[in-house]
């Protein structure tokens, strides 16, 4: 019983998970309880203290029904301000953490998903899905040429170009510098890939007016499948290995895991029958 009234009288909230904690009503309904409660009982016990030293100007009686009826009023109204303030000091506090804990997920440069979210989304899928990893080809000399500037207004362009395609079904991500991470959840393996190559083909197509000047870009893409027996390093290696076979085979091209392994079979079997004949 002790236990039950001790949790009843809690005052725990949940700032970060209200169905953890209590919510703001119950909160509210508490503060006003416990603050008559005191309130009474203070009330009450003055009472006894001036009744003992024959202090009360009324009876007893009457003294303990006008403490009773002040303590609800006057507790009551005094709670009742307190817990309005506090709910609305409450109610910024989590929305402040929401927007921060919004802000720590998002690329600040290009609004997408950064690489602590995308990594959160990455662990959390196990099948019937591709990872994407796409990187800007020759984005240096845009730097180069043009100026940092240049090449933040070209990255922002290109998250937006991607983002367009995919939507806010599949997790879209900037993982750093000009590289950008696509988690494509669903449908058959033939039409994540159509739909990665469509981002590519948007990129392509892309052209940013710099201060009058016509930057245009491309992407490499590595894709590999995300499947429960292979741990998500190894997908990402896997991904980011077919992302150098397509920079290598000359960039604006993507380039899937199981492609580049077939290719590098074919190549140690072509090795391998040459040495055969010499």
């Amino acid at each position: 019983m002790a236990d039950g009234f001790a949790k009843f009288i809690s005052l725990d909230m949940s700032l970060s998970d209200p169905g953890k904690g209590q919510t703001l009503q119950s909160f509210a309904l508490k503060m006003v309880f416990i603050s008559i409660s005191l309130s009474i009982l203070i009330s009450l016990a003055v009472i006894l203290l001036g009744s003992t030293l024959e202090l009360l100007p009324v009876p007893l009686a009457e003294a303990v029904s006008y403490s009773i009826a002040m303590g609800w009023i006057v507790g009551g109204l005094v709670a009742g301000i307190l817990c309005k303030v506090l709910a609305k000091a409450i109610r910024q506090l989590r929305e402040s953490q929401a927007e921060f804990e919004r802000l720590s997920r998002t690329d600040t440069l290009s609004g997408l998903a950064n690489r602590r979210a995308f990594n959160q989304v990455f662990e959390d899928i196990q099948s019937n899905a591709s990872l994407a990893i796409f990187d800007l080809d020759r984005f240096k000399s845009i730097n180069d040429n043009f100026g940092h500037s240049a090449g933040d207004l070209v990255i922002k362009r290109v998250a937006r170009a991607i983002e367009d395609v995919f939507g806010d079904f599949h997790c879209v991500a900037r993982l750093g510098g000009e590289e950008f991470g696509v988690i494509v959840c669903g449908g058959d393996r033939k039409d994540r890939v159509a739909l990665i190559e469509m981002a590519r083909v948007r990129v392509a197509c892309l052209s940013v007016n710099f201060e009058g000047n016509l930057l245009q870009t491309t992407v490499s893409v590595g894709i590999a499948e995300i499947e429960p027996s292979r741990s998500k390093h190894d997908t990402f290696a896997l991904a980011d290995k077919a992302l150098y076979t397509a920079k290598a085979a000359g960039r604006n091209r993507l380039c899937h895991s199981d492609d580049a392994f077939a290719r590098m079979e074919r190549n140690e079997t072509l090795s391998m029958a040459l040495q055969v004949a010499s």
